[in-house]
């Protein structure tokens, strides 16, 4: 996605940068392995299919990329220049943004998260940049409904998504092995509600108390994007 072809959103602890030619090697270490290969329900590709990936994910405005850093000495991302994020921050996963409803509901993507880097999992980390990503594209891409495909293995991820940021189930595939989990701020009408369609509206299978967690976790989104996160330029 071009919109955030030059962006860098830093966090507390992770910053969030645009996936760059020079990202591609390391990515493509990563892929290697049939661990996360599994977990992110990816086939191996080679180098070269690797960058010209990177290439159709930069000029396609349906994905929405970054890659996930973390600087290996500090405890805090803060006020850090960008020239020094490149020079000594390493690369630990990536997330993803997805706008592919069948519909092309702009306020629709499907979110995922790849923690590639073993070091860096289970330190709050991923839950980070979750939050920065839902808010940037909450606040940037007029995102309102979230959907995260995870596989029903991975229960660190469900945990992460439901326990954390308010996702609920809405289905699951015995075939693919997954469970999707939803996060919306859509209310559904009336009209809506009573149509006769084999899809049924975003936000309509929350519970009233779902529904309260979700609006809880907007808040501290919103609060999260406007106080924590910064901005700038990676050029």
């Amino acid at each position: 996605m071009r919109q955030n072809e030059d962006l860098v959103l830093v966090g507390q602890r992770t910053v969030l940068v645009p996936y760059k030619k020079e990202h591609v090697l390391q990515y493509h270490e990563w892929m290697k392995s049939p661990f996360l290969q599994e977990m992110t329900a990816s086939e191996p590709l080679t180098l070269e299919e690797e960058y010209e990936m990177q290439q159709s994910w930069h000029e396609d405005d349906k994905k929405c990329t970054f890659i996930l850093m973390a600087h290996p000495e500090k405890d805090t991302c803060q006020n850090i220049p960008v020239k020094e994020i490149k020079e000594t921050a390493v690369m630990m996963g990536d997330v993803n943004i997805f706008l592919n409803d069948p519909d092309d509901d702009p306020s629709f993507g499907e979110i995922e998260i790849m923690i590639a880097e073993e070091a860096y999992r289970r330190t709050g980390r991923g839950l980070e940049a979750l939050e920065v990503m839902m808010g940037y594209a909450i606040k940037e891409l007029g995102i309102r409904t979230f959907h995260a495909k995870i596989a029903m293995s991975n229960q660190a991820s469900i945990d992460l998504f439901t326990n954390k940021l308010g996702f609920y189930p809405v289905s699951i595939s015995t075939v693919f092995q997954e469970t999707t989990l939803e996060w919306s701020i859509h209310s559904p009408t009336k009209e809506q509600l009573t149509k006769d369609s084999e899809e049924e509206p975003y936000g309509s299978k929350a519970t009233d108390t779902q529904k309260e967690i979700v609006l809880s976790v907007h808040q501290r989104l919103f609060s999260t994007w406007e106080t924590h996160v910064q901005k700038k330029s990676w050029s």
